[in-house]
């Protein structure tokens, strides 16, 4: 029996790949349903079709254009390739049902508690219940009661996002990007009339959100708030141990330039997959498909935090030469592996930031924090 603590995006699809190949699996989901409550903006690259279809049961918008604000107000206006918007319960709720078709057994409002260690693993529930698994799969978010029960928890960093659904008249085909000292901000529209509107920062959220929806919107718009804890990737820690898995939040796989995750978490899903159904090592598959990828991402995020105001503004000014333009448009932010190199190719103005990056890369490799 494998057994999936939380039924998100990386649970899910884990769940459906693993029942896929004749596997046994249950999934625990503590809440009632999946996918709730919303604490994700739902914005992916064009690498999602890559693992799952595009379904009109989750899709909400398509994204083909962005615009990027400095912090003394001048932007840039950048094609994409098609971004896609989903509506977290609607998808979490597709890859919970395919995972059901293959046969995966659902646990709804069953809370993970701990666990007992052993070839067989004893799990302990909110209702005071024992289950006894042979394979278990952390996928319980970046608190993951999982890796704490087995002591791969260690060290973790995490930035706060803040986002409302607002009733703001918009381009529905444009996403707005805010950078500031400290934070950033972002306007993820759902239709012409409704937006998704939020920040994320290390500290003092609550501030950089007021004065965000002050200056964007009206508090008398908001529809709904969301908001919740999200994990900075720290290669250094361990995913898996004996019988026991980690996965998405709980693994802290997460892209630390944008923090989002839900590509990253299929990626890492298909790896995890692969490893228990052919016997591989998990920590070797996923980190050779996406362990670079983060890394440069957290590297990118720790030359960013070094960044002021005036850094930001001189950057927007640069990335409107039409080249840096097409660079952005034809890459993807789930690969800056591809991007970088050819940005410090074609504006060798980036690179009076290097000293800022050097000093974040030493900063890391202190830590022994390498890819």
């Amino acid at each position: 029996m494998i057994s999936v603590i939380g039924g998100g995006p990386a649970g899910n699809y884990t769940a459906y790949l693993l029942a896929k190949a004749g596997k046994k699996v249950e999934v625990f989901e503590e809440h009632r349903k999946t996918g709730a409550p919303v604490q994700c903006t739902g914005l992916t690259t064009s690498l999602l079709s890559n693992l799952v279809p595009i379904a009109k049961e989750y899709l909400v918008n398509k994204i083909t254009r962005t615009k990027v604000y400095s912090p003394n107000g001048d932007f840039v206006e950048i094609p994409l390739k098609d971004n896609y918007v989903v509506n977290r319960e609607f998808f979490d709720t597709y890859l919970a049902n395919k995972a059901m078709d293959k046969g995966a057994e659902y646990h709804f409002g069953k809370r993970f508690i701990s666990c007992k260690e052993g070839k067989q693993i004893t799990m302990q529930f909110n209702d005071n219940s024992e289950k006894q698994t042979d394979t278990l799969i952390g996928a319980d978010g970046p608190s993951s009661l999982v890796a704490r029960s087995v002591n791969l928890f260690g060290k973790r960093d995490f930035y706060i996002g803040m986002q409302a659904r607002v009733k703001l008249e918009t381009e529905k085909d444009l996403i707005g990007f805010y950078l500031g000292e400290d934070w950033f901000g972002w306007i993820v529209p759902e239709d012409e009339k409704f937006v998704r509107l939020g920040i994320c920062a290390k500290t003092d959220a609550n501030k950089h959100f007021t004065n965000f929806i002050n200056k964007v919107s009206s508090k008398k718009d908001i529809i709904e708030w969301q908001s919740g804890i999200i994990p900075i990737y720290n290669p250094k820690l361990q995913t898996q141990k004996d019988n026991v898995y980690l996965i998405g939040d709980a693994a802290t796989m997460v892209k630390a330039t944008t923090h989002g995750g839900i590509v990253p978490h299929l990626q890492a899903a298909e790896e995890l997959a692969k490893a228990i159904t052919e016997n591989k090592s998990y920590e070797a598959l996923w980190k050779k498909r996406i362990g670079k990828e983060l890394w440069l991402s957290l590297l990118m995020r720790r030359t960013l935090d070094k960044f002021s105001a005036k850094d930001y503004n001189d950057l927007i000014n640069m990335v409107k030469r039409e080249k840096i333009k097409q660079i952005i448009t034809e890459a993807d932010r789930d690969r800056p592996s591809k991007m970088v190199p050819q940005l410090l190719l074609a504006e060798p103005r980036f690179l009076k930031y290097s000293f800022k990056g050097i000093q974040a890369l030493l900063n890391i490799n202190i830590l022994g924090l390498k890819p």
